[in-house]
């Protein structure tokens, strides 16, 4: 399939930064595009990106976002972002790693899985490698002997519920219909540099009435069969809401601080 592109150069002003020579790109798709998709904003590492665009200074970070975790809550993107920590909240940095097939892409080190207080036993050249961060993928994916002690480990836990059929990609599911209380064991992922995400329970779940607890809901974790060469883990969305991702792309680290948007 061919495109015709047309490419200009501008000066983008934000309501605290303004960014020169920022490169933006139309194009012509034809009927296939949808009209509710305006564009894409290029967050990479790419030179030509926001992100290494953004001022530098100490005080400052490429970019911060969160992601909320329903429609009435309000999230965030804050470009060339005063630091959280300025601002006393907690944050956890872990180095950002270059990977040589996805130079653009933040990746970083993943060396632990915690399910319920219970160290996740996989062998160390699985499941400590580099983990990608993604804003188009939902759910988190996983090499498929490092998801399978995952699930097992979970399931251990949650026999008293009942099981429910699998969702797509997801096959760890639970019918919650009927009850007024329940509990799960919560799971926390850990990152070079001892920064972690422990994703509270519509995060590290997916439920099939969002914002409903109570009705039917999947481990939002799955095994991946098509991960790039190299990546043993892809981080997605469900699992970032409500943690402000901070990109200290002049830096070389990748923050997290939790609870910030809902």
């Amino acid at each position: 399939m061919v495109f015709n592109a047309t490419a200009v150069m501008d000066t983008l002003a934000l309501s605290q930064v303004t960014q020169e020579n920022i490169r933006a790109i139309c194009l012509e798709m034809g009927s296939e595009t949808s009209e509710s998709l305006s564009g894409i904003l290029d967050l990479s590492r790419d030179n030509h990106s926001l992100a290494s665009g953004a001022p530098s200074s100490p005080d400052t970070v490429a970019f911060s976002c969160c992601l909320p975790s329903t429609v009435a809550s309000q999230g965030f993107l804050s470009i060339g972002a005063p630091r959280p920590e300025h601002s006393r909240h907690l944050v956890v940095y872990t180095p950002l790693r270059t990977h040589t097939l996805l130079p653009n892409m933040y990746v970083v080190r993943l060396t632990k899985l915690d399910g319920g207080g219970v160290d996740v036993k996989i062998p160390y050249a699985l499941h400590a490698g580099n983990a990608l961060f993604m804003l188009g993928t939902t759910f988190t994916y996983l090499m498929p002997d490092t998801y399978v002690i995952l699930r097992e480990q979970f399931k251990s836990q949650m026999t008293e519920y009942r099981v429910a059929p699998s969702m797509g990609d997801l096959d760890t599911c639970y019918n919650f219909t009927g009850l007024t209380r329940m509990s799960m064991p919560p799971i926390t992922l850990w990152f070079e540099g001892w920064a972690y995400i422990v994703p509270g329970m519509e995060q590290m779940m997916y439920f099939g009435r969002r914002g409903d607890i109570f009705s039917v809901g999947c481990l939002a974790f799955a095994a991946a069969s098509d991960l790039p060469p190299g990546i043993t883990a892809v981080i997605g969305t469900l699992l970032q809401e409500r943690t402000e991702v901070v990109y200290d792309v002049h830096g070389g680290k990748m923050g997290f601080s939790h609870k910030q948007c809902w």
